[in-house]
């Protein structure tokens, strides 16, 4: 436990000692951006055991964001549906974004990730909570590379989870159209005795086209920290961008 904490300490550190404009989340981490105003941005993922988790955001005052999400699970499969019981409710406000200069922001993000466990009464994988963020983009003029590296800490609301954790990630771009995303989520927070104290670690590449859509394939969990599968999830998803 002592060893991911001073591992988070460094990370933010650096993070906020190192700007093009960063989408609202790497993976499932927050990044501290928000869609511009009159934006609205639909999401729908489908991954392992027939889920589907679909949602929308929606920028409001160039500063705000709010979203709803709600997901299911057994969609394409042979078994009953499963819903989960309750929508997913997110808030973002960014606070700072000046050049040169990480930019701050916070909200809150009630989705979680994975199957519903009735037992624990909460997500396989934590909702966020509450959060705070900072995002800095840099650009390697000499590579014509565009980086986003992002930071930050989240307290989240689920049983098991009440405490203070912890995430990181970066997308880096190659050209115009393809990325690669990389989250870590140290999940300092989970006691609930279904992890391996080892935080979860994802990947993806992304393929932007049009105005503002993106789609992803992700490889979840890569250390294997969910002790209920033990095996890498693939998911695919597609982000459709709408200007109102």
């Amino acid at each position: 436990m002592g060893g991911r904490a001073a591992r988070a300490s460094a990370i933010l550190f650096l993070l906020t000692a190192m700007s093009a404009r960063a989408d609202s989340h790497i993976i499932d981490s927050p990044t501290a951006m928000v869609p511009a105003h009159g934006e609205m941005r639909l999401e729908i993922g489908a991954g392992p055991e027939g889920s589907v988790l679909t949602g929308v955001r929606v920028g409001l005052f160039e500063r705000m964001s709010f979203g709803l999400s709600y997901g299911m699970q057994e969609v394409l499969g042979r078994g009953d549906i499963e819903v989960n019981p309750r929508p997913g409710i997110q808030f973002h406000a960014l606070l700072l974004d000046e050049p040169n200069l990480p930019a701050i922001g916070f909200g809150y993000d009630s989705q979680g990730h994975g199957r519903w466990l009735d037992g624990k009464d909460r997500y396989e994988r934590k909702s966020p909570g509450f959060y705070a963020v900072g995002t800095q983009n840099l650009l390697v003029t000499s590579y014509q590379i565009l980086t986003s590296v992002s930071g930050g800490l989240g307290y989240s609301l689920e049983p098991n989870r009440q405490a203070i954790d912890f995430f990181a990630g970066m997308t880096q771009q190659f050209g115009r159209g393809l990325a690669m995303l990389v989250d870590y989520d140290l999940s300092l927070d989970d006691d609930g005795g279904i992890d391996a104290n080892r935080g979860y670690l994802d990947v993806g590449m992304q393929w932007r086209f049009g105005s503002g859509n993106h789609l992803r394939f992700l490889l979840r969990d890569l250390l294997g920290n969910y002790q209920g599968s033990g095996k890498i999830a693939r998911e695919l998803n597609f982000y459709y961008l709408v200007r109102l």
